[in-house]
């Protein structure tokens, strides 16, 4: 029977029905029937250059046409492996290795290789066309990527890759002819974000990488999929391994966030587990000094410090890491609220907490995102808040990328940093320094001037003391304060009024200027605003778990499952649960309690206060006021070295749980690797301190029964709800000076990084970036030594030229080896530098 809309087909004799306009391969693959291909990609733009996929029409339009690139048309029909059309795929393979280096059992690839396993289907060609296969040098001069010309087919998937879904557009097909060639711009040495798609799109061994160099062929090694840890994308990455060590990073086509995208991090960071600095047996402190011990001695001295406090009545703080599991979250604020017991569980200055939790959380009733990547997706519009994602969250780069270059989709960029996707947007703002609470609220006040005078169009709580709050933002007040002149608010204005659907993202982490709950709470206002255009606002918190964290209850102010921890049925709820009262939350939040010194015991869990927090959280004096400091982690962080008891465990792909990504959506985290030592991971630990206080916590299929009654993922989105009076606009001047960027980079992200090889060998920790104008400024050139000053004090670094950082910015890592930026910023507030050059 037809159906309305369709078109019908014959293919191999058989009548089917497929949409209109859709491609000719996905109908045949979608029925079963196998197509081979070298140069496709579900990602890009239909190619047609290989030439494999070809089939033969026979309704009177005949011949041979690309699977790929042919749209399906009514009445069409289409044979898929006549004769004729196998010897055609049989003379286009003999084509391909005209130029291609046959070296198959000795290759690189070691078996994986699509023209191998085509050429062993349709036969090697018996005699070689009469042409000389062109001799082109091996280029090694990439740090991890080794391009092979002489094995390359001119598929072109690397340089699509790179040009429509990362938009770098790093290398490019040069010559025609016998002389086509894939080439880096005036063939210099490959400096690109490293993302592994060539390498991993590459259908032959034209590119390899080199940390993944290995002799291990194809059919011997194990493959597992898992969610990346490095941010809070939840890219699905495929670990290869053998014998126990990685030999591969892939991701594939069909795996959902990230649909085969990859990023540096989740490519080439997983050799931070095998680094030597790895913390592999506890350690205590004695005699002043921190020695090695056995477990069961680190665990009785844990327990004896958290009973002697309890019994004592002294505070105890527990901070976390929005980088563990839900399950290992959800186990430390139980141990914490109910074997201790304390109110003072909570998260490190991670970016995105505050714009979850005092952002979204009073607009909506919960710390959560109100839209996702498949809105993302779908907008017309993307206005990107804070920061750039291709800086701090690749995924989302990419999607805008090939929104922009694919779909027509538009880009505005609104913020004071530095970074590669301003080559994109449609309109590109410069703000000064934490000016886009200042630039929302004039963008109300235009949107307003468009509605009749007083019209409660919006119709929510709260609705008329955030219309007189927010009339102060005038255009004069918006150029003020954010650096926007009035004509370009006009013109954001415009757009956002005629875009069919606006989607906002709110880009977080450490050392980005401005208040983020501020600007979340604004940029939910505009969406409410904007009605049925609003398609929500997507928080990216800085590290990969930080959704999942506070879903688990790992917030002084949040139970599991979004419940208030001020709700007193919400606490006997949980009490009946768990069968021991939960403490009410205490006037004084775990941030406030540090700052304020007098804490008995502080319990850090991949945590660095002393070492990797602003000076305004008063990590350092924190850790040196209290009277037992508990540190687990990987690593023998600045605190850790202050500690009295330090707890190994395993991290990233060495564990087991589950994380929630900035889409709200849930996915597993599997062990992919074994840690070394066999050390735990934080939830065993967990367990293990609650036991010998005498408390049983779960583990397994009772720990997941328990999240899924008590959390139930998936959560329902939220939306607006309530409004709130926007602050009065500051009277602070235009920025002066060079900005110090220390927010979140490609190639460094929190304090993991650190310790990776490779992403130290592509971006050393000691570089401080500059823009061409200003380095010429500066008389400084490349290596040059320079000095960073700033809140009274210096470090020294190394220049590095980026031509895209902005001018008047000055970019360095949030902290280094030798020396910590960190503690040069005060919270999230503008940090004026001065730089020069070292003697």
């Amino acid at each position: 029977m037809a159906v309305p809309g369709m078109v019908e087909l014959t293919i191999d004799g058989r009548r089917v029905q497929a949409r209109p306009n859709a491609l000719l391969l996905d109908v045949l693959r979608g029925l079963g029937i196998r197509i081979p291909t070298l140069c496709h990609d579900p990602r890009l733009t239909p190619y047609g250059g290989c030439r494999l996929c070809v089939v033969e029409r026979r309704d009177g339009r005949g011949g041979m046409v690309p699977a790929c690139s042919t749209p399906v048309l009514r009445g069409m029909v289409v044979e898929t492996a006549t004769a004729d059309v196998m010897e055609a795929r049989r003379r286009q393979l003999h084509l391909l290795v005209l130029n291609h280096r046959l070296e198959c059992p000795s290759c690189e690839r070691h078996g994986d290789c699509r023209l191998q396993d085509l050429l062993y289907e349709y036969g090697v060609p018996d005699q070689r066309l009469p042409f000389e296969r062109r001799i082109a040098a091996r280029d090694e001069a990439s740090p991890v990527i080794v391009r092979d010309a002489e094995k390359c087919i001119l598929c072109g998937k690397c340089v699509r890759l790179c040009d429509e879904v990362q938009g770098v557009a790093a290398i490019g097909i040069v010559n025609r002819g016998l002389e086509a060639r894939v080439a880096t711009l005036l063939d210099r040495t490959l400096d690109c974000e490293f993302c592994g798609q060539c390498v991993n799109a590459c259908p032959v061994g034209a590119l390899l990488a080199t940390p993944f160099d290995t002799k291990v062929p194809t059919w011997l090694r194990e493959a597992a999929t898992t969610t990346c840890s490095f941010c809070s994308c939840g890219c699905q990455v495929t670990v290869q391994t053998h014998e126990g060590a990685p030999v591969g990073v892939t991701s594939h086509e069909q795996s959902v966030p990230n649909h085969g995208k990859l990023c540096v991090k989740g490519w080439l960071g997983l050799d931070v587990l095998a680094s030597p600095e790895r913390l592999r047996r506890p350690l205590v402190r004695r005699d002043g000094r921190l020695v090695e011990t056995d477990w069961n001695s680190a665990l009785d001295a844990v327990v004896g410090a958290l009973g002697a406090a309890a019994g004592a009545g002294q505070p105890v703080v527990g901070v976390g890491s929005s980088r563990l599991t839900c399950e290992d979250a959800y186990l430390m604020q139980r141990l914490l609220r109910t074997c201790v017991p304390t109110p003072h569980v909570g998260l490190g200055p991670a970016g995105g907490v505050s714009a979850l939790v005092a952002g979204a959380g009073p607009l909506t009733g919960a710390p959560r995102s109100t839209a996702g990547f498949e809105d993302l997706r779908q907008a017309s519009l993307v206005l990107v808040l804070r920061g750039d994602p291709a800086r701090t969250h690749p995924l989302v780069k990419t999607e805008i990328v090939q929104g922009v270059r694919q779909r027509g989709q538009q880009l505005v960029l609104a913020h004071a940093l530095s970074g590669s996707l301003s080559r994109h947007a449609s309109l590109n703002l410069p703000l000064q320094p934490g000016g886009e609470e200042a630039l929302l609220n004039g963008v109300s006040v235009r949107l307003l001037e468009a509605r009749p005078a007083g019209a409660d169009f919006l119709g929510l709580p709260g609705h008329r003391s955030w219309l007189r709050s927010v009339s102060a933002y005038t255009p004069d007040v918006v150029e003020r304060l954010a650096g926007v002149p009035e004509p370009a608010l006009e013109s954001l204005t415009r757009m956002l009024r005629d875009a069919r659907k606006v989607v906002t993202v709110v880009v977080t982490g450490l050392g980005i200027p401005g208040d983020e709950a501020a600007v979340t709470r604004a940029a939910l206002t505009l969406d409410a605003q904007l009605g049925e255009a609003g398609g929500g606002v997507v928080v990216l918190g800085e590290k990969a778990n930080l959704q999942g964290v506070i879903d688990a209850g790992l917030d002084p102010d949040w139970l599991p499952g979004l419940r208030r921890a001020a709700d007193a049925a919400a606490r006997t709820e949980l009490a009946a649960v768990w069968g021991r009262p939960v403490p009410a939350p205490a006037d004084t939040g775990c941030s406030k309690m540090l700052g304020a010194g007098g804490v008995e015991l502080l319990y850090l869990v991949g945590q660095d206060p002393a070492g990797a927090w602003p000076r305004g959280m008063c990590g350092a004096e924190a850790v040196g006021q209290a009277k037992f400091v508990i540190v687990q982690d990987a690593f023998l962080t600045e605190t850790a070295r202050q500690a009295d008891v330090v707890l190994p465990v395993a991290i990233l792909a060495e564990r087991e749980g589950s994380s929630v990504g900035a889409d709200g959506i849930r996915r597993a985290v599997r062990r992919v690797l074994a840690p070394p030592d066999r050390l735990p991971q934080d939830g065993d630990v967990f367990r293990e301190i609650a036991r010998r206080l005498g408390v049983a916590l779960p583990g397994g299929a009772a720990l997941e029964r328990e999240l899924q009654e008590l959390v139930g993922w998936p959560l329902a989105r939220r939306s607006v709800t309530g409004l709130l009076p926007v602050g009065a606009p500051a009277g602070r001047p235009r920025w002066t000076g060079m900005l110090l960027d220390v927010s979140p980079q490609l190639f460094r992200s929190g304090s993991t990084t650190d310790y990776s090889r490779l992403l130290q060998q592509l971006a050393p920790s000691a570089a401080l970036r500059l823009s061409p104008g200003d380095a010429a400024d500066l008389n400084v050139r490349n290596g040059d030594p320079v000095r960073l000053a700033a809140a009274g004090r210096d470090v020294l670094l190394r220049a590095r030229i980026d031509p895209m950082v902005r001018a008047g910015t000055v970019v360095a890592p949030w902290r280094t080896r030798w020396d910590t930026v960190a503690s040069l910023v005060h919270d999230n507030e503008p940090t004026a530098a001065d730089v020069r050059r070292s003697s």
